[in-house]
């Protein structure tokens, strides 16, 4: 199964092609489901656009799960996000390194072991739990779970399906 071109998207996902402009391939993969990617769309869209969590906070959890599920794609794209977002090349070169790397604040390194975690065991252990507290709202934290959920979900899709990166 390779991405369907945006041309050939079904004819019921004409509002969700508009708003995308033009598709990431992932999405063009997932357009192979409509019912999959309508439902998707808003989870997506809370997740980029809508989190409780800075933008800067999203781009070190992405990248860090990018960075664990060894998804090129995911990293690549994020990468530019995360610039965009304030972060350094040294920073995000040092996301490879995790929580324990020297340079995080309190907070990073919290959301840095939270994604570890979720990656490893699929849950938070309580200490990690609660230095979440001490920097993060309990929406802050839900959106730390879903955050690494999602691009999970994408790793596993970009991975099996071998989505290629979009040529420029």
């Amino acid at each position: 199964m390779k991405p369907l071109k945006p041309d050939n998207w079904p004819d019921e996902l004409r509002e969700i092609r508009s708003f995308l402009g033009n598709p990431l391939n992932i999405q063009s993969m997932m357009a192979h489901h409509p019912a999959l990617l309508k439902a998707w769309m808003p989870f997506r869209n809370h997740v980029v656009a809508n989190s409780t969590l800075s933008p800067r906070q999203r781009e070190l959890l992405i990248l860090r799960i990018a960075y664990h599920c060894r998804s090129d794609y995911e990293w690549q794209h994020h990468v530019d996000r995360g610039l965009l977002a304030g972060l350094t090349q040294v920073e995000i070169e040092r996301v490879k390194q995790g929580a324990d790397a020297t340079g995080w604040t309190a907070d990073e390194a919290a959301l840095l072991a939270a994604a570890d975690q979720c990656f490893n065991d699929l849950c938070i252990e309580e200490k990690t739990r609660q230095q979440l507290n001490q920097h993060f709202s309990a929406q802050q934290q839900l959106d730390i779970t879903v955050t690494v959920g999602m691009y999970l979900t994408l790793a596993m899709i970009i991975k099996t399906y071998d989505v290629p990166m979009e040529e420029i």
